[in-house]
C-alpha cells in the first residue's frame, strides 16, 4: 500500500512530498533516493530531459534506465517518469518499458506523458503536432490499450503532463491524473478543482507538483529557460506572473528559509495537491540531503 508522507507535522490530508530531479548520473539518483526513502519521502520523479544544447551535443540522463538502479535500491519509493515526451515514442515499447518497471518494482512505478514542446521538436528536426490535445489524447488511448495487453506489469498509473487547462481536463478524464508544473498556490486550487469537476466523486485522479527549491538568483537562469517556450510563457501570463523574478516569487521555495518554506508546502497541501515534488535542480549532492533532511526535520 503506497504510503503517506507524516514528517510536517499534522495535516488534514497529509500530503506526500517526492523529490524530482534531472540529468544527474544514476548513482547520484541512486543515492538520493536511498536517503529520501530514508527520510520518509514517498515518491522520486525523473523527467524525461533529452535535449540538444547549445553546443549541439545530447544531453538528458535516461529516465527508465535510472530508475531500474533505484528500484534495486530502494523497497517503498515509488518512482516515476514524469514526463515521456509523446513526439519521440511509440506507444507498445513506451507500455513495455512501463510494464517492465513496474513488474521489477513490485507496482511502484508511474508513467507520465507529455506531448512536449515546440521548440525542443524543432531542436530535434521533428515534427511538431497541429493539435497537440488530439495527440496526446490519441496517444493516451492507444497507451492504455497496450497496457491493458501487458502480460506482465500492467498495475502502473498513467498521468498527464499538463498547463492549460484542455490538458488537465483530458488527465483526469481519460488518465490516472496529472503532472503539474510552476504553479502558485492560488492555480493549483483551481486546478485541483478542475479535476475534482471532471472525475466527480466516485472516481480519484491523483495531482503531482514539481516546485523548485533554491535561491532566488539560483532559480532565476531556469524560470528565464521555460520562459522562452511559449507554452511555458502562456502558463506564466495566465497566472500574472509576467516576469522571471514574479515566477520564481510566485512558484518556487527559498531554500534560505525553512520555515517559510514548509508554510508554502502547507498551503499547497491545503490547495488540494497529491504529491508535492522538491525539484532539486542545480544542487550539490551535500546540499540535496540538507534540503531533505530540514523539510523532514531530521
Amino acid at each position: 500500500m503506497r504510503h503517506r508522507w507524516r514528517g510536517l507535522g499534522s495535516y488534514g490530508r497529509a500530503v506526500q512530498l517526492g523529490v524530482c530531479v534531472r540529468d544527474i548520473a544514476v548513482a547520484d539518483v541512486v543515492g538520493l533516493a536511498r536517503e529520501a526513502e530514508g527520510l520518509g519521502y514517498s515518491h522520486l520523479y525523473l523527467p524525461e530531459g533529452s535535449q540538444i544544447d547549445n553546443e549541439a551535443r545530447l544531453a538528458g540522463r535516461d529516465p527508465f534506465v535510472t530508475l531500474a538502479a533505484v528500484f534495486e535500491a530502494t523497497s517503498t519509493l515509488i518512482g516515476a517518469v514524469g514526463v515521456a515526451q509523446a513526439i519521440f515514442q511509440r506507444m507498445p515499447q513506451l507500455a513495455l518499458r512501463a510494464g517492465t518497471l513496474a513488474e521489477q518494482s513490485g507496482g511502484r512505478f508511474d508513467l507520465g506523458i507529455g506531448v512536449s514542446h515546440r521548440e525542443i521538436a524543432a531542436r530535434f528536426e521533428v515534427a511538431f503536432p497541429t493539435s497537440p490535445l488530439a495527440t496526446l489524447r490519441h496517444c493516451l488511448d492507444e497507451l492504455k490499450d497496450w497496457r491493458g495487453r501487458l502480460r506482465f506489469g500492467n498495475d502502473f498509473a498513467v498521468l498527464v503532463g499538463a498547463l492549460g487547462p484542455k490538458m488537465v481536463t483530458l488527465g483526469a478524464g481519460h488518465g490516472d491524473g496529472v503532472v503539474l508544473n510552476w504553479l502558485t498556490p492560488a492555480t493549483a486550487r483551481t486546478t485541483v478543482a478542475t479535476v475534482k469537476a471532471v472525475t466527480g466523486p466516485y472516481r480519484k485522479a491523483q495531482s503531482v507538483l514539481y516546485i523548485r527549491v533554491g535561491t532566488a538568483m539560483g532559480l532565476r537562469p531556469d524560470a528565464i529557460g521555460y520562459d522562452q517556450m511559449a507554452n511555458y510563457h502562456r502558463h506564466f501570463v495566465a497566472q500574472g506572473l509576467t516576469d522571471p523574478d514574479a515566477v520564481v516569487a510566485g512558484t518556487c521555495l527559498d531554500v534560505d528559509d525553512i520555515g517559510a518554506m514548509r508554510a508554502a508546502i502547507a498551503t499547497y497541501d491545503d490547495a488540494g495537491i497529491d504529491v508535492l515534488c522538491l525539484y532539486l535542480h542545480g544542487h550539490t549532492p551535500p546540499e540535496r540531503r540538507r534540503i531533505l533532511a530540514a523539510i523532514a526535520n531530521r
